[in-house]
């Protein structure tokens, strides 16, 4: 049986990477549809709202299976459920290298779902049965920005990919990646029975700090999903050409990357997360204000709210999920890491369809007003959250 101490040196930083590619690969499958969306629709003859409701499947659905795939972490443990990441990822890449139809697409939007609902609660399996508090944070930070890594090395790459190869061939291509991926996990990843939950054995209920958690996860995700429309907006109201409008998603995307591990890093010296949960979402409530200000004072202002919104609502979940892993502990990671990402998903499936219908209807001031609300409410929560503690206390 492997122990903590197992998890050091060149070992640390190979078993670093996995996370950082699981939390990738497991995510992957929504976003390379949006880098293929252009080949994708003029090859299959679908119109964009069905394509939209493609993406919109799979973040839902992802949320629906997100507490069920926690469960079943817990039952079998941080490596068989890595690895079962990695597979069922190659598998929805597979399928959409073979769709010859719109159907075909959800069914494998299915498995990337399911896939991505594994990603957070398999890699906090791994660190809480692991690594011990105090040496989380880092590790913790850098898997998160797998995602991030993965959304702009894949925007790079699989365009170029699909010109030379059609976008079926980007994607039989593509599914071969979480195989190798699989196989190095296997290598690197030590396989420890401490945080498994035998068959017939009942769970501990989970602390109530993850019942917070999640209703954070969906203000958070509801109030930041509004970054998927910010490219449309600098387009469109701000006036900037396609590319400029790229740059401003890049920028969220690379300020995330790197929030990501400073927040975690932060939070675990402070040995404090509802600091910088707070934190965040008052900065949520200032990105969403500047970008707002954008429209009046100057389109300046786009650089400085895309910074923002990387700091803020797309760098969150660092500082949440270390939090589900000192709550929870090893035993109860898995469920409780499914339970915050259901809240997280939820918010983050529902805010786009609300926020395009507003700007069709009303306009893109409309939208900003509301996702500065929503985080407002973020804020509001941390506050009931902490008098809640010190009511508890008292």
């Amino acid at each position: 049986m492997a122990t903590r101490t197992d998890i050091h040196g060149t070992r640390r930083v190979a078993f670093t990477a996995v996370l950082f590619a699981a939390m990738g690969a497991s995510t992957y499958t929504v976003t390379s549809l949006a880098v293929l969306a252009t080949f994708i629709i003029d090859d299959l003859g679908i119109d964009r709202a069905q394509f939209g409701l493609v993406i919109a499947a799979n973040v839902l659905l992802a949320a629906v299976l997100s507490p069920i795939t926690g469960r079943i972490t817990d039952r079998i443990g941080g490596k068989r459920a890595i690895l079962g990441v990695f597979l069922v990822a190659s598998v929805s890449y597979l399928i959409m290298g073979l769709a010859v139809a719109l159907w075909v697409m959800f069914v494998a939007t299915f498995f990337g779902a399911w896939s991505q609902s594994g990603g957070n609660p398999s890699t906090n399996k791994l660190i809480a049965e692991d690594l011990p508090q105090g040496e989380r944070g880092v590790v913790t930070g850098i898997k998160q920005s797998g995602v991030q890594a993965t959304v702009f090395l894949g925007g790079l790459v699989l365009p170029s990919v699909a010109i030379a190869l059609g976008w079926r061939g980007a994607y039989l291509l593509l599914a071969g990646v979480p195989v190798l991926l699989a196989l190095f996990a296997a290598w690197v990843v030590p396989h420890s029975e401490a945080g498994e939950i035998r068959r017939g054995e009942s769970a501990r209920p989970l602390p109530r700090a993850i019942t917070w958690l999640a209703g954070y996860g969906f203000l958070l995700g509801f109030a930041g999903s509004v970054s998927f429309l910010v490219p449309l907006f600098a387009e469109e109201d701000l006036g900037l050409d396609p590319r400029a409008a790229g740059v401003a998603a890049a920028v969220i995307g690379l300020t995330a990357f790197l929030a990501r591990i400073g927040w975690a890093r932060v939070s675990e010296l402070l040995s404090d997360y509802m600091l910088p949960l707070t934190a965040i979402a008052l900065l949520s409530v200032a990105s969403a204000v500047v970008m707002l200000a954008s429209s009046t004072w100057g389109t300046w202002l786009l650089w400085l709210g895309a910074v923002l919104i990387g700091v803020s609502s797309a760098a969150w979940n660092a500082v949440g999920m270390l939090a589900v892993m000192n709550e929870a502990g090893a035993i109860a990671t898995g469920r409780a890491s499914g339970t915050v990402v259901f809240g997280f998903l939820a918010g983050l499936g529902l805010g786009p369809p609300i926020y395009g219908a507003i700007v069709d209807s009303v306009g893109y001031d409309a939208m900003w007003l509301l996702s500065t609300v929503v985080a407002t409410a973020s804020v509001g929560l941390m506050v009931a959250w902490r008098l809640n503690l010190r009511s508890v206390g008292d």
